[in-house]
């Protein structure tokens, strides 16, 4: 099955890339059967690169450093905290996301960073492409539940009926008129340290 994402923005504003969205299907007559997977997101740039990865529980995201630099990564979230520690270039080291949910990676010691894991139970899944189109190979005719999300959107949830001819031009809108970029605490719940240099 296949479709595109389209986000309805604030005045003025527009998405010219939807690779942080995610479209995935959870079976309405049960538990779908998934496999544990090794990511990747790199820090370069004082960025993570992909922004946001999506995997299944169980799986394995590897965080090397490709800045000349140290990175500390971390997460304070429920059911996925970690910290893998300070590290310097050529180094990676990674943590296994045993959950399904959306947890939130920053760098402790460069504020501006921040990226997202979003552990999905379903092997039906797809992260978008830049102009938001999306597809999901191999999907059993029957009922499913439909999640869209994206980082600066409310998710959107819906039902729907998935013929054994696939469903095709599936539209759907998400909302990020009311998104506001709120700062982010160090690993240790506090402010960053306005003196160090980005």
């Amino acid at each position: 099955m296949s479709g595109r994402i389209a986000i309805q923005e604030k005045a003025g504003e527009t998405t010219t890339d939807f690779t942080s969205a995610i479209v995935y299907l959870i079976p309405k007559s049960g538990a779908a059967r998934t496999t544990e997977t090794k990511a990747q997101i790199a820090m370069n740039g004082r960025a993570f690169v992909p922004r946001v990865r999506l995997v299944t529980p169980g799986s394995t995201v590897e965080f090397p450093n490709q800045d000349p630099f140290s990175h500390n990564i971390f997460s304070t979230a429920a059911g996925g905290a970690f910290d893998v520690g300070t590290y310097g270039s050529g180094i990676a080291r990674g943590t296994q996301f045993r959950k399904a949910g959306v947890f939130p990676i920053y760098c402790n010691i460069h504020a501006k960073m921040s990226g997202y894991v979003v552990v999905v139970p379903t092997p039906w899944h797809a992260q978008a492409t830049a102009d938001g189109r999306w597809t999901v190979a191999g999907v059993p005719a029957g009922r499913y539940e439909m999640h869209a999300w994206h980082e600066r959107t409310p998710e959107v949830v819906r039902e729907l009926e998935v013929p054994a001819s696939g469903v095709t031009n599936l539209e759907t809108t998400l909302d990020a008129r009311g998104f506001v970029l709120l700062a982010h605490k160090n690993k240790n719940g506090k402010d960053y340290d306005a003196t160090i240099r980005y």
